[in-house]
């Protein structure tokens, strides 16, 4: 954490855009919010007025609901799956993630995209209490070695990230 927070400071000291800071804060809500039935896009927004997100792509066979696994995923910069972080120039909310072509404001100020890595994904049973009924799915989503660039700039998250849990209702 040490070294995450120091290279946002050097960072920081070096990435300014006309006095606006341009830089990944990395608070962000503990809601992951998703969208999307075969291609699932993730996305938690910041605690700063929701200007910075950041973002995983996946599809259903790595999210699932018929049975329980941990899928490790290979993070690809152009492919089915992505760790993007993006910060804005104001408010971003989730028709921006949830639409066919995302809309084209509010502007993005700075693109992170996920280069290597891997996104592990935990899938469980939820089950009614009492009950073999299964009444949910519980997704856990982490981030192990991933590395984020923005043209010669590198964010590196050392080890494994946290990224949350969420879960999907039984249809």
């Amino acid at each position: 954490m040490k070294k995450i927070l120091l290279l946002l400071i050097v960072l920081l000291s070096l990435s300014c855009d006309d006095g606006n800071l341009d830089i990944a804060s990395f608070e962000f809500e503990e809601t992951i919010n998703y969208c999307g039935e075969s291609e699932i896009t993730l996305y938690r927004l910041s605690t700063n007025g929701h200007k910075e997100a950041l973002i995983i792509t996946l599809t259903d066979n790595e999210i699932r609901e018929d049975e329980e696994a941990v899928l490790p995923i290979q993070v690809t910069e152009n492919g089915k799956y992505t760790v993007t972080d993006r910060v804005f120039e104001s408010e971003v909310t989730s028709s921006y993630f949830c639409t066919v072509i995302p809309p084209i404001t509010p502007k993005v100020l700075k693109n992170w995209v996920g280069v290597g890595g891997t996104i592990l994904v935990q899938n469980e049973a939820v089950y009614e209490t009492g009950n073999a009924n299964v009444i949910a799915w519980k997704h856990t989503i982490v981030l192990h070695d991933v590395v984020l660039k923005s043209g010669d700039e590198s964010l590196i998250f050392n080890e494994t990230y946290l990224y949350g849990v969420y879960e999907t209702p039984v249809n």
